[in-house]
């Protein structure tokens, strides 16, 4: 058959089969109305839709439900929905009060008169745009909500009104064969010509239009005429026991269908004439109580207690079966019409020819792999250990005892299976009994198979990488980039593996060299693709969006799940043969036909529906002016589609602060900016689905510049910082160098004073020498120690008033007051200095002194026994002097002290110690001394002091 008389066939029978299954539908408030009566459902001219329930008139922009509250209502219910050509909508309570809704504001329009009110009340838009109220008698409202016109019945019942265009608007007077007719101000009486051939009595009718043909329906005998708007004769129909299963029905029409409901739950559905019986009762969970199709020709049924039914495409079937207690997990191809399942209790089922039919009724785990062989007489699947049945002999054996993951079928006998412990090959015998080859190289789990006819390998996802295996059994590892590749699922097209990874990658391979790597991506986002089929050379896929159809680059063209009904389930399995489509999901199973082109998709509009600014909402006005301070804008746009809602992206950018377009779902409807500086701004927004793009919408407005944002104020601001900031400069300048001044004064003085302190100190010391050469009698070495001592004087009274002397100068001075002690130790005391050729370098006079000093006294001046001291210098960053003795030591010159009851430290020590605290301060940098006791075998040998002194390079 050629596929022209295939699509033909296919148009031509599609409506014959679809209505034997229930429509595909989803459930649109069903949390914000649980538990809620709605009984009513109208747009208005901007999509936007009112829906009347029990607990009131709500507002749904197509994202969030808003209570509308009127203050004059005596009850919170209301009714029967009508809209005029000014886009106003009118509904009434049962208190005979008829309210206006527009923009999302209810008033009271008009309250019948208590003469006027009947138990029933019909509204109806008139050809001249005025309300008609049915109620006891016919009323005719305009549109400041005046009574107009009013024509008086005599306690006759009115049917519901029904408006024919160029006819005016009829109602029924029931128990008569009367028919009122109002248009353009005129009230019109007609009898009813009822057929000659029928004998029933007339009680009240229902008129309705189906296919641009009037009918009447007798709501008491549920007879069913041809209505002539002309002649206003009736002509006898077939009776239909679609409209006989309540006494009380309703019927209302979408455009190619009749919706007829009644007292009970369901719905029942007429297509083709009126006279068709075969539509059996849908939506039996629920009870219907309005039927409207939307300006996007979806369907939507008004439930009591569980919201709305949305139906969006009505050829679309609704799942065969729902396998509550048992879900199907795993899903095979058995023919163009069947499909084989597995369930999650082991059992394996064949679905064909509308019915089920049960194979095995019960297993050991769940079903997660069925694969048959190339005529269906084989089943291979997986209960605990692999196992097969043979259609032809209706048996079921083993086949081998590991866990079955995947097995493909290369001819009628022969198969490869993987399982947790590699991959096998197997041959299929009469006998059933098989021939066994395992790979020995690939040990590790299998996940799945992928079998390439035209070059005769097998491709194997392995918990070690991705394996081949060629028609010589030869076996090799395919690399991408020298790593191993991980599949989660394998596809074969057309010489091509296609094995996608959980990055959301797919690597494209032919034989065993990587071809190429494709990026899915959906709104612009990275997506993850699992079980991968081929349909029309092209891949279908259940993906992390849903299920999908994507082109062979990668790209989805058609989002499955939210075109045939599948949003909000959770994909389990699918299969594809031929044209069908067998889906496993947290519904049941369902059954598509992707043969059948869904009807061309409306074109979308996109608008602003609000701005709201620092918060509040703001009336929108071109070129809008805010003030400076009004800095955070937000819009909120607006698609009016309940329709591949998921499938839908805004488009959006912010000339003037945005460098590109941005993306956002259609769900993320706010658009916000929080800190705009001054200036003009364009918003731009388009809204695309599936690649087409609306028109682009755009929104202009400016933020003023604050007057400390202008020019002059902002160079002012910074000449007087500038000034200021340099009048500060100068001031701490000023200050710092004062401050330093002093400072550097302040110490200056100090070690003036503490070296001019140390001068008397140290000539007081050297005349108890000479009292003490004197009193021996050594008149000699008195006479030189006075000449020595003079020569230290001079020197050290010229030194005291500097800060820093040359390195030489000092050296000079210290070998001139050793040679004074040398006088007084004789020969028991020798001394060495070791400069180590330091020179060009000036240091704080009289810092060693007191040290050499201190060695002497407390050190030396005890021993027995010859004394020795030795002073050596080394340069680093500051001068390091050590100054080493063979004295009694630092313990024993404390327990002389202590003896001799001193209880006073020397007054040298206390100046050495603050001219180094000084000098630290001075050059910002640690200066110091500290002792150390020398041992030789244990046995105390004297002490060592190392100084750290400050020096000025002289060059």
């Amino acid at each position: 058959m050629s596929l022209f008389l295939r699509t033909c066939l296919i148009i031509l029978l599609y409506p014959l089969t679809i209505y034997s299954q229930q429509p595909a539908y989803t459930i649109l408030g069903e949390e914000q109305f649980r538990g809620v009566q709605v009984y009513d459902v109208i747009q208005d001219t901007n999509s936007n839709f009112y829906i009347a329930t029990s607990q009131g008139l709500y507002f749904y922009d197509f994202y969030t439900y808003h209570l509308i509250e009127c203050v004059d209502a005596k009850t919170i219910s209301s009714f029967n929905f009508v809209i005029n050509s000014e886009g106003d909508i009118f509904c009434h309570n049962l208190n005979n009060q008829v309210f206006k809704v527009k923009r999302g504001v209810c008033e009271l329009f008009y309250e019948v008169s208590n003469e006027n009110t009947s138990p029933d009340m019909s509204l109806s838009v008139s050809d001249d745009d005025n309300l008609i109220v049915g109620t006891k008698n016919i009323l005719v409202i305009n549109k400041a909500g005046e009574k107009i016109f009013e024509k008086k019945l005599k306690n006759n019942y009115l049917s519901p009104a029904f408006s024919i265009k160029g006819k005016g608007t009829m109602f029924h007077l029931s128990g008569t064969d009367s028919v009122i007719t109002y248009q353009k101000g005129k009230f019109t009486s007609h009898k009813i010509k009822n057929d000659p051939y029928s004998n029933s009595k007339i009680h009240t009718l229902r008129f309705f239009e189906f296919k641009n043909q009037h009918y009447v329906i007798e709501l008491e005998t549920k007879s069913i005429y041809l209505f002539d708007i002309h002649t206003f004769k009736l002509k006898k129909q077939k009776r239909n026991s679609v409209f006989e299963r309540t006494k009380s029905i309703r019927i209302y029409f979408s455009g190619q269908e009749i919706w007829v409901t009644g007292t009970l739950p369901g719905v029942s559905i007429l297509r083709n004439n009126l006279s068709d019986t075969n539509s059996r009762l849908f939506f039996e969970d629920y009870f219907i109580s309005d039927v409207y199709k939307d300006k996007e020709g979806n369907i939507l049924l008004s439930t009591f207690d569980k919201g709305i039914l949305l139906i969006k495409d009505i050829q679309v079937s609704d799942v065969i079966y729902t396998f509550w207690d048992d879900p199907i997990v795993s899903l095979c191809n058995y023919s163009d019409s069947a499909v084989l399942l597995g369930s999650s209790k082991g059992k394996l089922l064949l679905y064909e020819k509308d019915k089920l039919k049960t194979i095995r009724d019960s297993g050991n785990k769940p079903i997660e792999s069925i694969t048959t062989n190339h005529d269906n007489s084989l089943f291979l699947f997986d209960d605990g250990g692999i196992k097969m049945y043979n259609k032809e002999k209706g048996t079921l054996f083993n086949v081998n005892e590991a866990a079955l993951k995947d097995a493909v079928f290369v001819s009628k006998e022969d198969f490869y299976i993987g399982t947790n412990l590699g991959i096998s090959k197997a041959k299929f015998k009469s006998t059933n009994s098989f021939d066994f080859m395992h790979f020995e190289k690939i040990r590790a789990r299998t996940y799945f198979l992928e079998y390439n006819k035209k070059d005769k390998l097998l491709y194997a996802a392995t918990s070690d990488g991705l394996y081949l295996i060629s028609e010589d059994n030869s076996t090799n590892k395919i690399k991408y980039k020298n790593e191993d590749i991980y599949p989660i699922s394998l596809l074969y097209v057309e010489g091509r593996i296609y094995a996608s990874i959980k990055n959301g990658s797919i690597i494209i391979i032919e034989k065993e060299d990587v071809k190429g790597v494709l990026n899915p991506t959906y709104n612009g986002k990275p997506i993850e693709v699992n079980k991968m089929l081929v349909y029309q050379n092209h891949i279908v896929a259940i993906t992390s969006v849903g299920l999908c159809k994507l082109n062979l680059k990668g790209e989805i063209i058609e989002n499955i799940t939210s075109i045939y009904g599948l949003y909000g389930k959770r994909i389990i399995d699918f299969t594809i043969n031929q044209n069908h489509l067998w889906v496993s999901h947290s519904g049941g199973l369902q059954h598509i036909d992707l043969a059948y082109i869904p009807r061309k998709l409306p074109v979308l509009h996109v608008s602003i529906s609000s701005f709201w600014v620092n918060d509040a909402q703001e009336k929108m006005a071109r070129n809008k002016e805010l003030e400076s301070n009004q800095r955070k804008v937000q819009f909120v746009l607006s698609t009016p589609t309940l329709r591949n809602r998921e499938n839908i992206t805004y488009h959006y950018k912010l000339d003037g602060y945005d460098t590109g377009w941005n993306k956002s779902s259609y769900e993320a409807n706010k658009i916000s900016y929080n800190a705009l500086a001054p200036g003009k701004y364009t918003f731009l927004v388009k809204v695309e689905r599936f690649g087409l793009f609306s028109n682009p919408v755009s929104y202009t407005f400016k933020i003023a510049t604050p007057f400390y944002a202008s020019w002059w104020f902002i160079l002012t601001i910074i000449l007087l910082f500038i000034l200021s900031v340099y009048a500060v400069f100068r001031w701490q300048l000023n200050s710092q160098r004062e401050k330093s001044r002093r400072i550097n004064e302040l110490n200056s003085s100090k070690l003036t004073a503490i070296q001019s302190q140390m001068n008397p100190h140290f000539i007081f010391n050297s005349l108890n020498s000479i009292q003490d050469l004197i009193l021996k009698g050594d008149v000699e070495n008195s006479y030189s120690y006075i000449t020595t001592f003079s020569n230290l004087v001079r020197r050290t009274l010229n030194y005291s008033e500097r800060d820093f002397i040359d390195f030489d100068q000092e050296i000079k001075l210290i070998e001139i007051y050793l040679s004074l002690e040398k006088l007084r130790f004789k020969k028991d005391f020798t001394y060495t200095v070791l400069t180590n050729e330091i020179a060009d370098i000036q240091i704080p006079p009289m810092l060693i002194q007191p040290f050499i000093e201190n060695a002497l006294v407390h050190g030396l001046l005890h021993k027995v026994g010859p004394k020795e001291l030795v002073i050596s210098f080394e340069l680093e960053e500051n001068l390091i002097c050590t100054i080493r003795d063979n004295g009694i030591g630092r313990e024993a010159a404390k327990a002389i002290k202590k003896r001799q009851k001193s209880e006073h430290e020397s007054f040298s020590g206390k100046a050495i110690r603050n001219r180094f605290e000084i000098l630290s301060k001075v050059f910002n940098e640690q200066f110091g001394y500290e002792y150390e006791d020398l041992f030789e075998n244990n046995v105390l040998c004297g002490t060592k002091v190392t100084l750290h002194i400050p020096v000025k390079h002289e060059f």
